[in-house]
């Protein structure tokens, strides 16, 4: 019996994802989110937060139109304004897609953290980036995604962003998880050594696994219950 209470307590943290996953919608997605929430607000409740330095370092002071130390200093993280496709135009090309600035202080990274308040199965997170304005007379800027699990963290890989052109980065947790609160995924910008003319336009999306996916967890959960529970009786 107590192995078939655990099988439940499972199978109910699935489904809690799962709604969870049904409810977010487009929370899931940065650009999307802080278009319909602004940057009015940065609290350490909010399901995105910008944050300097590290993924529980001070959170950015909001404004109406970025998150960003109070002297507005590029020598500071920012994250925002927010772009569209030909704005921000320069030696590095405009904008191509919506999206948000991002611009690491010196030697200090931009924290853009996803922290759900609630169960949420994950897959990891999908990040669209490009170098705008005179972004190309700097040396780019590193980008990388920590997940911090059950009071683990973990890198899920680093790229480095120069050049004209836009990319597209997939960071993948080896298998889908469900976060609980206190748990988040970061995407970490630093300045590759110069935080001088680091202006990159970005997007970040958390992956979500399909319904597909949840099924089949919530199958393998309840197959590993009855199994034990059958070895136990006989």
């Amino acid at each position: 019996m107590a192995v078939h209470a655990r099988s439940m307590v499972l199978m109910a943290t699935v489904c809690a994802g799962l709604s969870s996953s049904a409810a977010l919608g487009d929370d899931y997605n940065f650009r999307d989110w802080i278009g319909a929430n602004g940057f009015t607000n940065n609290s350490g409740t909010a399901l995105w937060q910008g944050r300097t330095g590290s993924r529980t370092g001070t959170l950015m002071a909001p404004s109406a139109t970025n998150w960003s130390s109070p002297s507005l200093s590029l020598g500071t993280p920012l994250i925002g304004p927010l772009t569209i496709p030909g704005s921000d135009n320069g030696a590095a090309g405009p904008a191509t897609f919506n999206g948000t600035w991002v611009h690491p202080g010196s030697g200090v990274p931009a924290y853009l953290v996803f922290s759900p308040q609630s169960a949420l199965l994950v897959g990891g997170m999908t990040i669209q980036s490009e170098l705008i304005l005179n972004g190309l007379s700097g040396n780019g800027v590193r980008i990388s995604v920590e997940a911090y699990i059950g009071g683990v963290t973990t890198s899920l890989g680093t790229i480095t962003l120069t050049g004209t052109n836009d990319r597209t980065d997939v960071f993948a947790l080896p298998v889908p998880v469900i976060m609980q609160p206190g748990d988040s995924l970061s995407m970490v910008v630093d300045d590759n050594g110069s935080y001088l003319f680091d202006h990159v336009n970005f997007n970040a999306v958390v992956t979500v696994p399909g319904p597909g996916t949840g099924l089949a967890m919530l199958t393998a959960v309840v197959g590993m219950g009855l199994g034990r529970r059958r070895r136990v009786a006989g």
